[in-house]
């Protein structure tokens, strides 16, 4: 069985986006969802609005900022991109924490790259909960 890497990378300076919070969500996720065994990696990267509008009109044909894009790589995991400035504006919006907001868009990218939709209301039904059940343990 081949090991499970977890990576952060990051291209613009997030300081509450740690390889630790990281590695919390995902085990989180692991308690609540079944990982495919031949998951070989799991990347993380935080960019800023340019980068991340340029992402999302490439792959989601829309010229905005998101906040949260996943790419599963087939049988062998994922990547999660995580716009940290766009992070920092909805936790402020929510009135949350950023470390907060950070832990609902990396499990919520997670169960994007696991598989999981919330575009129908019967996948919404099943996600939404999941994640909030995942970040009672984060």
């Amino acid at each position: 069985m081949p090991t499970l890497t977890i990576e952060l990378r990051k291209q613009v300076v997030a300081p509450q986006l740690t390889h630790p919070l990281v590695q919390r969500v995902w085990r989180a996720v692991q308690r609540q969802v079944t990982v495919p065994q031949r998951w070989q990696q799991v990347s993380v990267v935080v960019v800023g609005d340019t980068a991340m509008k340029r992402l999302n009109q490439r792959y989601r044909h829309s010229a905005t900022v998101t906040d949260v894009l996943s790419f599963p790589y087939g049988a062998d995991g994922g990547e999660v991109v995580v716009c940290y400035p766009q992070a920092k504006r909805q936790a402020a919006s929510k009135q949350v924490s950023v470390r907060s907001e950070l832990a609902w868009l990396l499990t919520h990218g997670l169960l994007h790259i696991l598989g999981y939709d919330h575009e129908l209301a019967k996948d919404a039904n099943v996600m939404r909960p999941l994640e909030q059940r995942i970040l009672q343990y984060v």
